[in-house]
C-alpha cells in the first residue's frame, strides 16, 4: 500500500488531462461552463491564456447585438468562422502549454552517468530547486555565548539529508533543529602551494556510481579559484545534491582550511548519500595530505539512525544496500 501511495503521488492523474481540456476550451469559448457545480472563474486558466483569449472578438457578443439584415450581422457572418478558427488554435496551443508543465523532462542531466541510467531515462525525474542563498555570504549562527556573523557557507535545515561546516557551536543548539549536521572544515596539507586546485581536481575525477550513489553522474556548475559548486544526480528518481566547496577569508586572511556544504533538495532523509559522497572525496584527499574526519555513526548517530530506517522501510533494493 505505502509504494502504491508513493507511485500515485509522482504520477500524473490522467484524468487531470480532459479536465484541464474542458477549462481551457471554456476560456477559449468553445466549451460552455453551464452544468458546473460551481460558476466558471476565469482565474482558473493562467494568466497567459487568459490574455490570448481575451484578445478574441466574441461573436456571441455581436450576434446578440445585431439584427437580421443588418450590416452587423452580415459582418458576424463573414468573420465568425475565423473567429471559431483563432479559438481552436488558442485551445490546441494552450493544451499543449499546460501538458508540457506536467511532464518533467527526463532527458540525461550529466554525461558521466552510469550505463544503467539509460534504464530509467524515461521515468519522471524529482530535480527540485536549489535553494537560493547558496555561494560564499554572511552567515549569523550561534556562538559558544553571543551570536556570530561571519562568511561561510550556506548551514543545513536539521533534515539528515545535509552536512555543512556552517552551523550554531553548542550540539544542543543544532539539535533544536533537527539531526546533528555539522563538520569540521577540510584541512589541506601546509606543504600544497594550491591545496583549493588539488580539491578541484579530485572532485572532477569522482566517480559517478561509486558506494552505490550519484548514478545519474555530475556536473561542475560554477568554479573560481576559491570558490567549486557541483550537482550531483541519484540514479532512478534523478534527485539533486548541491555540493560546494570554498577557501573563505576571515578578518582578510585565508583560514587556509575548506569549508564544504553538501545537502538534498527534496525529501527527508537521504538514505546516507551525502555522507557517502563526503566520505569518497575525504579518502581521496586523505591520501594526498589532507585532514578531514569521516562521517560515521559516531560523529552523527541521529543521522546514520534515519538513514538506516529509511533503507529498511524502502521497497527499492537499491537503496536497501547503500
Amino acid at each position: 500500500r505505502a509504494a502504491a501511495l508513493r507511485r500515485s503521488n509522482r504520477t500524473v492523474d490522467q484524468t487531470m488531462v480532459p479536465r484541464l481540456s474542458r477549462i481551457i476550451a471554456i476560456a477559449a469559448g468553445l466549451a460552455s461552463p453551464i452544468g458546473t457545480t460551481r460558476a466558471f472563474k476565469p482565474t482558473a486558466i493562467p494568466s497567459s491564456i487568459r490574455t490570448a483569449t481575451s484578445a478574441v472578438p466574441s461573436a456571441e457578443r455581436v450576434l446578440f447585438a445585431s439584427s437580421p439584415g443588418t450590416t452587423s450581422h452580415h459582418r458576424v457572418a463573414e468573420i465568425q468562422p475565423k473567429i471559431q478558427q483563432r479559438r481552436r488554435e488558442i485551445l490546441s496551443t494552450s493544451i499543449a502549454v499546460v501538458l508540457s508543465s506536467l511532464f518533467v523532462p527526463s532527458a540525461n542531466a550529466f554525461d558521466n552517468a552510469v550505463p544503467d541510467y539509460a534504464k530509467y531515462a524515461d521515468k519522471p525525474k524529482r530535480r527540485g530547486t536549489a535553494p537560493k542563498d547558496l555561494g560564499v555570504a554572511p552567515r549569523t549562527t550561534e556562538g559558544e555565548d553571543d551570536r556570530v556573523t561571519v562568511p561561510g557557507l550556506r548551514t543545513c535545515d536539521g533534515n539528515p539529508n545535509c552536512f555543512s561546516t556552517t552551523g550554531d557551536f553548542l550540539l544542543s543548539d543544532r539539535q533544536q533543529y533537527g539531526v546533528d549536521f555539522l563538520i569540521a572544515p577540510w584541512k589541506p596539507p601546509k606543504d600544497d602551494s594550491n591545496a583549493f586546485q588539488t580539491l578541484v581536481e579530485v572532485v572532477k575525477s569522482y566517480q559517478a556510481g561509486q558506494g552505490g550513489v550519484d548514478g545519474g553522474g555530475y556536473a561542475v556548475i560554477k568554479e573560481t579559484p576559491s570558490y567549486l559548486y557541483c550537482q550531483f544526480e541519484s540514479l532512478k528518481k534523478g534527485y539533486i545534491d548541491d555540493v560546494e566547496f570554498a577557501l573563505v577569508k576571515v578578518g582578510g586572511k585565508d583560514s587556509g582550511n575548506v569549508q564544504v556544504r553538501s545537502g538534498s533538495r527534496v525529501g527527508y532523509t537521504d538514505f546516507g548519500v551525502n555522507a557517502i559522497r563526503l566520505n569518497y572525496l575525504a579518502s581521496q584527499l586523505r591520501e594526498k595530505g589532507w585532514t578531514i574526519d569521516d562521517i560515521t555513526e559516531s560523529s552523527h548517530r541521529d543521522y546514520w539512525a534515519a538513514s538506516d530506517e529509511a533503507r529498511e522501510a524502502t521497497f527499492d533494493e537499491d537503496r536497501r544496500q547503500l
